[in-house]
């Protein structure tokens, strides 16, 4: 739980977002649990390739959101 909060705070700070703010969008798009779940890889690895790893996740998202809510 730690690295998660610290891994928040820092992708937060490279965003120049507030992390509380950060943390509301992950969960908007249902997506803190699949980044809190990559815990192992984004441990051993330079704290970038997850921020690029973060965006790409949520930029997948919302396209697939954006694509459903164009269906309806």
């Amino acid at each position: 739980m730690k690295f998660f909060v610290y891994l928040l705070e820092k992708y937060a700070e490279w965003k120049n977002e507030n992390a509380k703010n950060i943390l509301e969008k992950w969960d908007k798009l249902l997506v803190t649990e699949k980044i809190f779940d990559m815990y192992e890889m984004y441990h051993i690895e330079a704290i970038e390739n997850a921020f690029e790893d973060i965006e790409l996740i949520c930029a997948e998202k919302e396209a697939l959101d954006w694509k459903f809510k164009k269906i309806w």
